[in-house]
Formats: C-alpha cells, structure tokens, sequence
C-alpha cells in the first residue's frame, strides 16, 4: 500500500509518494517523526474511514510517525500523529505497527485494526512519552500532573 503525502505549503502543491510503510518511515520524516514534503516542507497524509456508528467518517490527518521499535526487528510498533486540519495541532496518537517478514520470503503487514494492537514494553511506553513530550505534544507539568493524580 502506498502513502501519498500533501505538502502544507499552500504555494508548492507537489505530492510525495511513498512505497509502502518502511520506506514512509525510514524516508520520509524529519528526525523529530513529521511526514516531509519532497520539497523539504512538512507534509500530511489525507485519510478517510467509514464508521460504523451512524454511517459518518473519520477523516484524520496523519502528520507524522513517531516509531517505537529497535532497529533491525522484524516487528515494529509506531504510534501516528494526528491532527483533524492539514496544519492544525497534533491531536491525537493512533496506535499501529508494522511486520516485516520480506527478507526471509514473507511479506509485508500494516496492523492496526483486527490484526490487534500493538504491544509495547513498560520501557516502550516511556519511550512514548519522552518522544510526545519531545515534540511538545506533552509538557513535563501534564505528564507529573497525571502521576501525581494516580500515586
């Protein structure tokens, strides 16, 4: 499946066209996770689901990646970033991962819907949140506010 990334330049209007999920992540992000343009702006990923629930839509914005799993592994979770406006703040993070098997004559799978979750370490989590607070989607107060609410 390939991935077709928007420029958010308004002015430029070129499309970056990605192979497939590995190449996506290893060319096409800045070091912080967010989806380039070939043009060297950042970018976005325009997508729409049906819903179950009243027949409306999800339509998310996917603006970058923030990966999780260690070089080399066959399996790899990663989290997406999203925003609900091609330029407007991260939102939300949606869960996913990828297997790769290609190497040993296996294929390639995107999971994040029936195949499950993906499945992160303690180690992993915090990983996460150093990254979130990294990109400034989570600020040190949010992160100690919500420990100390649970001690």
């Amino acid at each position: 499946m390939g991935w077709q990334i928007e420029c958010t330049n308004a002015n430029c209007g070129k499309l970056t066209w990605a192979a497939n999920i590995v190449d996506l992540i290893s060319s096409h992000r800045d070091e912080n996770g967010w989806f380039l343009c070939s043009c060297g702006q950042h970018g976005y990923i325009k997508k729409s689901y049906v819903v179950q629930e009243g027949g409306g839509a999800w339509e998310p914005f996917l603006r970058g990646i923030i990966a999780l799993g260690d070089v080399g592994d066959s399996y790899q979770p990663f989290v997406f970033l999203v925003s609900y406006e091609p330029c407007g703040p991260v939102s939300d993070v949606w869960f996913s991962y990828y297997k790769d098997t290609r190497a040993t004559q296996g294929r390639l799978k995107l999971g994040h819907g029936p195949g499950g979750p993906p499945v992160l370490g303690k180690v992993g989590v915090l990983n996460l949140l150093a990254k979130l607070r990294g990109i400034g989607y989570l600020s040190r107060a949010e992160i100690d506010g919500v420990l100390v609410q649970n001690d």
